[in-house]
């Protein structure tokens, strides 16, 4: 079974990073951002195309609750 990792800020300088060592270790990740498709962009532009990225507002609990739905470990490397 996979493991599947939200990190929160996913697109960010650190999350970025954070990214890319848990896709080398084989594991699902699940971007949450505020603004999914500049997200998707980037993430894409710089090779993370195994990545999902999803809406996600941290004030915003319904929106939280879908993004870690059935996720393993969630990280929050966003600023606020």
């Amino acid at each position: 079974m996979m493991t599947t990792v939200v990190v929160f800020g996913g697109a960010g300088f650190l999350g970025r990073r954070l990214v890319h060592c848990l896709l080398a270790e084989g594991m699902t990740v699940r971007v949450a951002v505020r603004h999914p498709d500049p997200a998707r962009i980037e993430l894409r532009s710089i090779g993370f195309d195994r990545v999902t990225v999803v809406p996600a507002d941290v004030p915003d609990q319904a929106s939280v609750a879908a993004a870690i739905a059935g996720a393993h470990a969630v990280v929050k490397a966003s600023f606020v």
